[in-house]
């Protein structure tokens, strides 16, 4: 094939008229026309912008472009990108789509359908991803019902917390429901609900379920776990000192998160002193445990610098 043969298979596969090759260009469609018939050729300065309207090389331009086997796809890949999608599409098809558009990217021949593709296969990988997430925390509390340990009650716990960071509030209340519906005297099965009805921001329903769990005879589930949760229920409620008494029940080597919330809730409430103490209390403590302070410092110096500032 000539180059000017070329222009027009290249053109009719990315489905643009000779307007619209034109109007990109900055030429008119009848010069468009009169290459693709051989009359003329475009102009050498035009090579650049021509060839990334098409998607190939300069040297593409030139040679002859082979009939590809799925003509329907504007480019080899995107074609790997819809084998991906498919509902059988592998970690491998991932792989081979990502490096076919990293190429093109990196090597600075990408256009803007390159970009737009790139981005959608990433969103495919990240739905695909929410899917295997969810399988796999089936499967953890199924085949962890008979032992019903640690990492069992965990599942449920981040089950709920990974549906309400997806916005599904009302499926992690329907969830955490039906674990009180099957172990109604659980523990764990109403402060999980607590949290799902805090996620969904029906805070006076979730304070009840924390009523249930704190006089549940449960004995599975320690009553000193239920407390951060109490306290982060109580602060939403604006019932604050009611909040820093159930924080301060947490055993002091069980966790840290309930002294972030207390320190927040301290800026919130305009008490500057208590939150910076707060916070230096947090510094204090994670250096105590062996957390790698390069890392975990930078929030909490950032909130104590801000709340001095505010």
């Amino acid at each position: 094939m000539t180059m000017n043969e070329n222009i027009k298979t290249l053109r009719l596969q990315k489905r643009l008229s000779q307007e619209a090759l034109g109007e990109l260009l900055g030429v008119s469609a009848q010069a468009v026309s009169k290459w693709e018939q051989g009359l003329t050729s475009p102009d050498i300065s035009l090579l650049p912008a021509l060839a990334e309207c098409f998607g190939v090389t300069i040297d593409s331009l030139f040679q002859g472009v082979p009939k590809r086997k799925y003509p329907g796809y504007e480019t080899d890949r995107c074609e790997l990108m819809v084998i991906y999608e498919a509902e059988n599409g592998t970690d491998e098809d991932f792989r081979r789509a990502e490096e076919a558009y990293r190429e093109v990217i990196m090597t600075g021949k990408a256009n803007i359908q390159d970009y737009l593709d790139y981005a959608a296969l990433h969103r495919i990988r990240m739905y695909k991803d929410r899917e295997l997430a969810m399988r796999y925390y089936r499967r953890a509390l199924e085949e962890g019902k008979e032992q019903r340990g640690g990492y069992w009650l965990a599942a449920h716990r981040d089950l709920v917390q990974y549906l309400l960071s997806l916005g599904r509030t009302e499926d992690a209340v329907a969830e955490s429901k039906q674990w009180c519906e099957e172990e109604p005297n659980a523990r764990w099965a109403h402060v999980y609900h607590s949290q799902a009805l805090e996620g969904a921001g029906r805070l006076e329903e979730a304070w009840k379920e924390i009523e249930i769990a704190l006089a549940a005879p449960d004995e599975e589930w320690g009553e000193e776990w239920v407390y951060e949760d109490a306290g982060n229920v109580c602060a939403k409620l604006g019932r604050y000192e009611e909040a820093i008494s159930y924080w301060d029940k947490v055993p002091k080597d069980s966790s840290i998160s309930h002294l972030y919330s207390k320190a927040e809730m301290y800026a919130s409430m305009g008490e500057k002193e208590k939150a910076i103490k707060q916070f230096e209390e947090i510094l204090v403590w994670l250096e105590e445990h062996g957390f790698n302070m390069e890392l975990e410092s930078v929030y909490p110096l950032q909130r104590i610098e801000q709340i001095k500032n505010s």
